[in-house]
């Protein structure tokens, strides 16, 4: 395992990063089922994940992102999950709803996951474009508001030691398929976006080092085939109850993580988790973003408790 996390990195760091039509997360750890549908359920019970990013932040009509994510198990093999995507891009924004199942079979020492997603792409494009030069005479450009929605599919596997180590691969967007509509109330411009299919892998480990110490490194790499990204993180995790690490994005950026498990804090918290990331950019956007800050709200629990064992003694054996 530490020789397939190794090589697969240094694989995809020989492609040159750059942005994909995918949003990005720099927790990407904790949010799995988004790129992946065969991780549905892995949890063994109910989770639900909150994430929020304002990217490159300064400029106006940066990036925004939302996303909400929530997976099950039900029995021991049978895992869903949803996950509902909000994306803000200047006069572009992008809605993305989809439902996931996967099927759980143990394989060796771990769980094999292999799952399948179908939903819907929304896009829509606003009408207050901003440009130096007239962009009503280019006839590529609404100058009107658009809109156009389409269905969508992805597959994955993910195979998984539950508290030890996890790899996964997973392609998104299989049909490709392209979104058009004419801009509204007879505007000039029109929407015409072609959705590229795009490939994960993402793996992790989990080191135990002393009685409270937990490193965990991963990697996620991205790709849509003309351009890849990299992203490799290492996390500190403390007496399972607060964590810190540092997340590296090959020519793009470097982040500072940090977050805290409440289980530990108030026993009527358990399963609830928050985490913080903030990106400082190494391109040379960094001259004019104040970096990106993002949110993490995460909260999982058993679907079946174990029944609490009670202990009866009669008085005829006093």
């Amino acid at each position: 395992m530490k020789k397939f996390i190794v090589s697969t990195a240094f694989l995809f760091a020989a492609f040159l990063a750059t942005a994909q039509q995918d949003a990005q997360f720099t927790q990407n750890m904790f949010n799995k089922l988004s790129v992946n549908p065969g991780s549905a359920g892995h949890n063994g019970g109910f989770c639900g994940t909150i994430l929020t990013r304002s990217q490159w932040m300064g400029f106006d009509g940066r990036p925004q992102t939302h996303v909400f994510s929530a997976d099950a198990l039900l029995g021991s093999k049978h895992g869903v999950g949803l996950t509902i995507f909000q994306d803000k891009l200047g006069i572009e924004s992008s809605f993305v709803g989809k439902l996931a199942y996967s099927f759980h079979k143990t394989l060796g020492p771990g769980t094999l996951g292999i799952g399948v997603e179908l939903g819907v792409i929304n896009k829509s494009y606003g009408s207050d474009f901003v440009a130096i030069d007239d962009y009503t005479l280019d006839p590529s450009i609404p100058n009107a508001n658009t809109s156009a929605m389409t269905f969508d599919a992805g597959l994955g596997l993910y195979y998984y030691i539950k508290d030890k180590m996890y790899v996964g691969i997973s392609s998104l967007h299989l049909p490709q398929t392209e979104l058009k509509d004419v801009a509204d109330g007879g505007g000039a411009g029109a929407l015409n976006y072609a959705q590229s299919r795009h490939y994960y892998v993402m793996a992790g480990y989990d080191f135990n080092v002393g009685a409270k110490w937990t490193i965990k490194p991963s990697i996620l790499a991205k790709t849509d085939a003309s351009s890849t990204q990299l992203d490799g993180t290492v996390i500190g995790l403390y007496n399972k109850l607060v964590w810190a690490g540092v997340s590296y994005r090959v020519q793009d950026a470097v982040a500072a993580l940090a977050g805290i498990d409440f289980t530990k804090i108030n026993p009527n918290l358990e399963g609830l988790k928050f985490g913080v990331s903030y990106d400082v950019t190494t391109s040379t956007l960094g001259d004019h973003s104040s970096g990106s800050l993002e949110f993490m709200v995460k909260y999982c629990t058993v679907i079946v408790k174990p029944p609490k064992r009670e202990v009866y003694k009669s008085v005829r054996f006093l």
